[in-house]
């Protein structure tokens, strides 16, 4: 019964991102924003499908996507939203023009949300019904898309050629605790978009895998430049106070971090919604700072 209502969904959602084609542009609205600069000072968006730009189709496209996939909590009827919204795209950009931002920031948004939700899968689905049929759908939007040069869309298409998220054997060396020099760890690293390893390392904590979760972020930590991301920061702490065992690692962090960092990792978990995890570091960073009277002025 769910997957026949999918597949209505679907087939309302195809209708719907046609009929953008054929309707007049509406006011604008959120998803895109911005113009497509040609390098001459103008905007290179006046391409587009017969009736619209490039940009106005991008805008109301990422509106009528959100609202579709907003209706499932589940990740394959998810995932099946994305699989008409990038073929219908992929059919409307035949007439866009190659260098645009907007085009960019559509095939980057679908390329992210594509591989957030292929994390809830193991290789073994890959090869089977309905998962095949989507993943090879994208593959072949892929190679009509291939003058775009979308980095994410390109990086994703070799996540699924080579079995999925997982499935790289130096990130399963990296999950199993498994010997690997830094060197080949940073290496691999430094072959992906560090937003993938944020997903991941999400999804882990999210699901409770805090060994593994843990594993992953130190090596990012580990990182020269993946290291600059205080998200990754963020995530050690959040894996540490889930486990109490930890509570050494975790002062050994803290005097790590400088205020500044520790004041917008503060912030950012209580944004998250996770508000002991805030109060405490509020109160270990603190605590800190008048041990070495080194007091930051937001305090």
């Amino acid at each position: 019964m769910a997957e026949e209502e999918s597949d209505q969904e679907a087939e309302r959602l195809g209708e719907e991102l046609v009929a953008i084609v054929e309707s007049p542009p509406g006011p604008a609205g959120l998803g895109v924003a911005g113009d497509c600069n040609d390098g001459t000072g103008g905007s290179s968006c006046g391409g587009g499908v017969v009736g619209i730009s490039s940009r106005d189709y991008c805008r109301r496209f990422c509106q009528v996507v959100e609202d579709y996939a907003g209706r499932w909590q589940v990740p394959l009827p998810q995932l099946q939203v994305l699989q008409t919204a990038l073929s219908c795209f992929t059919s409307a950009s035949a007439s866009f023009p190659d260098e645009c931002e907007h085009v960019q920031y559509v095939l980057s948004s679908l390329a992210l949300s594509f591989f957030e939700l292929l994390l809830f899968f193991g290789r073994d689905e890959f090869y089977e019904e309905p998962l095949k049929d989507i993943l090879g759908s994208f593959q072949e939007c892929q190679n009509h898309l291939r003058r775009y040069g979308n980095v994410n869309l390109e990086l994703v298409t070799r996540i699924i050629r080579d079995g999925g998220p997982w499935e790289d054997p130096v990130l399963q060396a990296v999950l199993k605790a498994q010997p690997a020099s830094q060197e080949i760890v940073n290496k691999y690293l430094s072959s992906e978009n560090p937003l993938f390893f944020e997903l991941r390392a999400r999804y882990l904590i999210a699901c409770e895998r805090i060994p593994e979760a843990m594993a992953l972020i130190k090596s990012c930590i580990n990182h020269p430049e993946i290291s600059k991301d205080l998200y990754f920061h963020q995530a050690l702490f959040t894996c540490l106070f889930m486990s109490p065992v930890e509570e050494q690692l975790f002062r050994e962090h803290l005097l790590k971090t400088d205020c500044k960092s520790g004041i917008d990792i503060i912030c950012n978990t209580e944004k998250e919604g996770k508000t002991m995890l805030a109060l405490q570091l509020c109160e270990s960073f603190l605590i800190s700072q008048l041990q070495n009277g080194d007091m930051y002025c937001i305090w």
